[in-house]
């Protein structure tokens, strides 16, 4: 007899959906019955999940910010400090070729009220502030410029969503940081 696999469970798939069609759609073009059917789950299982969109939109922007950390945490592991590893990331997304610009900016510009919202983009951007500061501990004018550069990147790939920005943006962040001595 073959088994099939489980199901994941509904508050899994309603934010996998919601994944994918608040960057890709944009969130105010995202209806909750749209989610609802994407994610094939009921009306009442999505409420019962998230209280709100607003809150189904900050566990979207969070579950992203989870993940860029681990991945921000799993490449430092891997080898010694580099300022690459954000760019590197960014880079990868736009090779895959489904870029629509930096999903928690996107979110602010959409929901600029939302406290769930602004609260998400402070942890995602304190946490690219973090990471920066690594290449910068005792400079933090050179992490603001990190950051600056970063977030111009997402601006500039948003745009106009070439490979060849973020090497130039990379290529930048490498020499801050060694007229800088680190």
């Amino acid at each position: 007899m073959v088994s099939t696999p489980p199901q994941p469970r509904a508050r899994t798939r309603i934010l996998d959906s919601a994944r994918q069609l608040f960057y890709r759609r944009g969130i105010n073009n995202t209806g909750i019955d749209l989610v609802i059917a994407d994610a094939a789950v009921a009306k009442a299982s999505l409420y019962s999940c998230f209280e709100s969109k607003e809150a189904l939109v900050g566990a979207y922007l969070e579950s992203l910010r989870k993940d860029f950390d681990e991945a921000l945490r799993l490449r430092s592991e891997s080898g010694p400090f580099t300022v690459d590893l954000p760019f590197d990331i960014l880079e990868e997304a736009l090779n895959k070729g489904d870029f629509y610009g930096c999903p928690f900016i996107n979110a602010l510009v959409e929901m600029p009220e939302s406290e769930l919202v602004k609260k998400e983009v402070l942890a995602y951007r304190d946490s690219v502030a973090a990471f920066f500061s690594q290449a910068s501990t005792s400079n933090p004018k050179l992490t603001a410029q990190l950051v600056l550069i970063y977030d111009g990147v997402f601006a500039q790939c948003k745009v106009s969503p070439k490979v060849t920005h973020v090497v130039a943006a990379r290529n930048l962040a490498r020499e801050l940081v060694v007229r800088a001595g680190g």
